[in-house]
């Protein structure tokens, strides 16, 4: 059962910021936007959209001391499949299936410049700019079919529909199987997904399922049943990557408090078409410069807000470390759901 609607609408200060990072708006692009301590962000002025808006960071203390990225170094870079892909930051860019082929080419190269997927589901033709940027690239063909990208995404809607010889044949012909599955509580998938050899998981919140929950509920129930199962002394977390989606994501705060909860990477969609006023700019020089720009200034953003949680490193310290985070007005439930503890308790 959701608490809160799919839809959030980004519009005001959030669509503000996304602008003046990407360039589109402001003198100063690839910058985080310079605001006041002060604010009336919610949940306790303005009115929580999502359970991202009830998630805060805890603050580092005298025992675990911030971290000023300016001064000292904050690793960004994630790592994927094994540690055979690296990504400069936990993010990709998604929601090209409706963009003419030039300017999904230079979002696919603009992508690999900067070091972060591009995902390219629901695209009924593959890009050429594919070619020599397998790594980077998710296909956008459900299957094996013919695709030049070495991610094959495969969408399983339910535990029925897990495969394994469809992950065996992926990986014989020297590609990577990547599910894509609906925001569910069903952890039976999770676990039979990550068993039967798919070497990544997207979880998709904007794809439709039978037992629907919130983003921020499926990653943190999946990332918690994949630690608490495996063989051997090795969980099988270990084995798979977690990749999280959703149409409502609004920007760098919302990716950080998925990594908390267990993801590694975070699939932007309308946040970056957003950014970059795609609906006003079509010209690919500056659809690729803009984008550039709204990367750099997120993974900016990034690096403050682990280095307020005393955190120098986003892999190794920030993904699936709920300590990190408290929760305020959430009930004892979803709590325990999210494996989040409430504002105010050690």
């Amino acid at each position: 059962m959701r608490l809160y609607s799919k839809s959030v609408s980004i519009e005001g200060r959030a669509l503000s910021y996304l602008r003046q990072m990407a360039g589109a708006e402001g003198r100063v692009p690839g910058e985080p936007p310079i605001v006041s301590m002060g604010s009336t962000a919610p949940p306790f002025v303005e009115d929580p959209q999502s359970l991202l808006d009830h998630i805060v960071s805890d603050g580092a203390q005298v025992t675990r001391p911030s971290i000023d990225p300016y001064r000292e170094p904050v690793e960004t870079s994630i790592y994927l499949f094994d540690g055979d892909v690296r990504l400069s930051m936990p993010m990709g860019i998604s929601s090209l299936n409706d963009l003419p082929m030039e300017l999904v080419e230079t979002v696919v190269r603009t992508c690999y410049r900067m070091g972060v997927i591009a995902d390219l589901s629901g695209l009924g033709a593959e890009p050429s700019s594919v070619a020599g940027r397998e790594d980077y690239v998710i296909s956008g063909a459900d299957g094996v079919g013919s695709t030049a990208a070495r991610n094959v995404q495969v969408i399983i809607t339910g535990r029925d529909d897990v495969d394994p010889a469809l992950v065996r044949r992926v990986v014989s012909s020297g590609r990577r199987p990547v599910a894509r599955v609906p925001a569910t509580d069903e952890v039976e998938l999770y676990t039979a997904l990550a068993s039967s050899g798919f070497k990544a998981i997207v979880i998709d919140e904007d794809l439709e399922a039978d037992r629907e929950v919130e983003l921020e509920v499926a990653v943190s129930l999946c990332d918690k049943a994949l630690r608490s199962s495996g063989t051997g002394t090795k969980a099988l977390r270990y084995t798979v990557n977690l990749i999280a989606t959703s149409r409502r994501l609004r920007g760098s705060g919302d990716v950080f408090k998925l990594l908390g909860l267990g993801a590694e990477v975070v699939l932007l969609k309308d946040c970056w078409r957003l950014g970059i006023d795609l609906q006003r700019e079509s010209n690919p020089r500056v659809v690729a410069e803009r984008l550039e720009h709204l990367l750099l200034g997120m993974q900016k953003e990034l690096k403050l807000l682990a280095g307020a949680a005393g955190a120098s490193s986003l892999h190794s310290t920030v993904c699936g470390n709920r300590e990190l985070f408290r929760a305020v007005e959430l009930d004892d439930r979803m709590l325990n759901v999210l494996g989040v503890k409430a504002a105010g308790s050690w």
